[in-house]
């Protein structure tokens, strides 16, 4: 093998294995949302606190959030609400939307208030193990009216082995 060859073969080589490299550090760029990923959800409008949650964004676009069942200090009470179904989609190169609903129900007395409806706008960071954004919330009546919205700040880290 002449040194033209030679130095053919090994632009070729670094290339073809510069391609698997590039292409999972541009992957990495533009990780994927799907995951499980540890929240916190600050109530900015009105002013109501923060608490955390797990949210799970599925392949196929699914959504899952959890948080403590008991909603203690609310203007209906005290409240039970159940984990958020929902889904979610991408919007742009790192921003997603997803929406999810709960159900309510009074602590005391068990009866059903109706539902808390969710919608998040998020962006994913470079490395993609953060997300930031924000959310509104809509407590809506067994009728379907709106009976309070809550607007604030959503930020979150991956969860990861």
């Amino acid at each position: 093998m002449d040194r033209r060859n030679f130095i053919t073969a090994t632009v070729v080589t670094s290339a073809g294995a510069a391609v698997p490299a590039m292409a999972d550090a541009e992957h990495h760029g533009e990780r994927a949302i799907d995951g499980s990923w540890f929240g916190t959800v600050t109530a900015t409008d009105p002013p109501l606190g923060e608490f955390n949650d797990l949210i799970s964004f599925h392949p196929g676009g699914v959504v899952t959030e959890s948080r403590r069942y008991s909603v203690p200090g609310t203007p209906f009470g005290t409240l039970l609400e159940t984990t958020g179904h929902g889904a979610w989609k991408k919007t742009g190169r790192r921003t997603h939307e997803a929406f999810f609903r709960f159900l309510l129900q009074q602590a005391e007395s068990g009866a059903p208030i109706g539902t808390d409806n969710v919608r998040l706008r998020l962006t994913l960071d470079p490395t993609g193990r953060r997300l930031t954004g924000t959310f509104e919330s809509q407590i809506k009546d067994l009728a379907g009216t709106v009976l309070l919205t809550v607007r604030g700040t959503y930020a979150a880290t991956r969860i990861e082995v």
